[in-house]
């Protein structure tokens, strides 16, 4: 808070006279006076008086990006700014079609409101620009309808071959049985006529030796014995290949018909996918639409953001880029000042620490912070180690600016709402203290006070005076 000061003087030995309720102070000084008395006129104030260490710092102050959020970024924009240029790139990574700059309305450190204009493109462009948009919406739309109509092509032949595996597996063993049943009968009745024939030759041959004449006869039969020697062979091999070839199928259909769920899941989901895919393109164009026509609109950009401009990214006839923000704002719930301590008062300091920020361009205002960040790396450039403390401010930062310089009290000790007073106006006298009190009359009068505690520069009146009483600080300096 400030203090009305005015300065009054008196000679050694001088007698005062004081003029009532006209603030006039007439002195009269000895002509061998060698220094006169000059008082300083201070009002009792009432308010926290605090003790810690103080360190000076500078503002600074978070940022605010408006993004251009429909574009294609390949790199994080806003992090850092760029100045538009008329060289400046393609409007997006993956548009053919550039949104051009016709005027700009704001500039760095303008106050506008959310939905102010800042910027207008030009209509050729944003026509382009939608057009182009449009065009990607519709392509996706085919894209999907040829996918789903791919996929229920594939879905019906899936489906159709899964039937069939699944039969086939079910008569597979019947199949295989009856296989393997046929191969063995024909080897049994090829056994069987092999056998019959045999059984005549041995017997044709039994009646010749006993003188019966059965010659023709015994050579007939032998040549039909050896022609079913040679079918039962033959149905033995084949009851050894066929019988293999029957189970290796058995097997394949028995296989096939368990893997029939999981082939035509595959199937299935492979296609699945696909659509899937191809509406989330559909989808990902209609919000690129979208965030183009809420964001652009008829043309003209505005503000999404209340604040202070910081930055303005572009100027008349530049190309929107998605790598470049349209403006960045001041950050007001992000103000922070970062000074430097010294090791001795760095322990007494804790993340979460409430402090108290003063600032040279406000001489009567305090404001609150709170220390956030502690960097426990010495800072460079000093003889002396010491280390670098953030602290956040948390109350209303209205008219604060980047780079304005001041002040953080680290408070050890705080007293609050109590009567102050400039410690140079009080004047002790032994164990008894007092000041010069000015009263309403203009006279002055000598009062005897009580004191609290210090700050350094004020002190704790805790009787004797009232708020708003003004008292006079003495001092002696030199006449000519």
């Amino acid at each position: 808070m400030k203090r009305s000061k005015k300065y009054l003087t008196a000679g050694i030995g001088a007698a005062i006279v004081l003029v009532a309720g006209g603030g006039i102070y007439t002195f009269a000084s000895a002509d061998t006076g060698e220094s006169e008395t000059t008082y300083k006129e201070t009002t009792i104030e009432k308010g926290n008086l605090t003790v810690g260490v103080t360190e000076s710092g500078s503002i600074t102050i978070g940022s605010l990006s408006q993004e251009i959020e429909f574009m294609d970024s390949t790199s994080s924009s806003g992090s850092e700014q760029n100045t538009g240029s008329s060289t400046a790139n393609s409007s997006s990574s993956s548009s053919t079609v550039a949104l051009e700059v016709e005027e700009v309305y704001v500039s760095a450190g303008q106050n506008v409101q959310k939905g102010d204009a800042i910027l207008k493109l030009t209509s050729e462009s944003v026509e382009s620009y939608r057009k182009e948009l449009t065009d990607a919406v519709t392509e996706a739309q085919a894209a999907v309808s040829e996918a789903k109509l791919t996929a229920a092509k594939t879905k019906l032949s899936a489906s159709y071959a899964y039937d069939l595996s699944v039969a086939k597996g079910s008569v597979a063993q019947d199949s295989y049985d009856a296989t393997v049943s046929e191969l063995a009968q024909a080897v049994e009745d090829a056994q069987e006529a092999y056998d019959e024939s045999a059984a005549l030759v041995t017997y044709y041959q039994q009646m010749i030796n006993e003188g019966v004449d059965l010659s023709d006869s015994l050579e007939e039969e032998q040549k039909n014995c050896d022609s079913l020697y040679n079918k039962l062979k033959a149905a033995q091999s084949a009851y050894a290949t066929q019988s293999i070839s029957a189970k290796k199928e058995y097997q394949e259909s028995v296989f096939s018909s368990q893997n029939a769920g999981s082939q035509y899941s595959a199937d299935v989901t492979g296609v699945d996918i696909k659509t899937e895919d191809a509406e989330a393109d559909l989808e990902d164009a209609k919000e690129k639409l979208a965030e183009f026509e809420s964001f652009v609109g008829d043309g003209t950009i505005t503000s999404e953001y209340d604040g202070t401009i910081m930055t303005v990214g572009y100027a008349a006839g530049d190309d929107l880029s998605a790598q470049t923000a349209v403006v960045t704002f001041a950050d007001a719930s992000e103000v922070t000042m970062t000074v430097s301590v010294s090791e001795e008062d760095i322990t007494g300091i804790s993340i979460g620490d409430e402090v108290i920020v003063e600032l040279n361009a406000y001489e009567d205002r305090e404001f609150a912070a709170t220390v956030e960040n502690m960097d426990t790396s010495v800072s460079s450039g000093s003889s002396t180690v010491s280390y670098d403390v953030e602290v956040h401010l948390t109350g209303d930062c209205d008219g604060i600016l980047t780079d304005m310089t001041g002040n953080v009290t680290f408070v050890s000790k705080e007293v609050k709402g109590v009567l102050y007073v400039s410690n140079k106006a009080v004047i002790r006298d032994g164990t008894v203290s007092y000041v010069k009190v000015k009263k309403e009359d203009g006279t002055i009068a000598k009062t005897e006070v009580e004191t609290g505690f210090s700050d350094g520069v004020n002190v704790e009146i805790t009787s004797g005076l009232e708020e708003g009483d003004t008292v006079l600080i003495e001092s002696q300096v030199k006449s000519e």
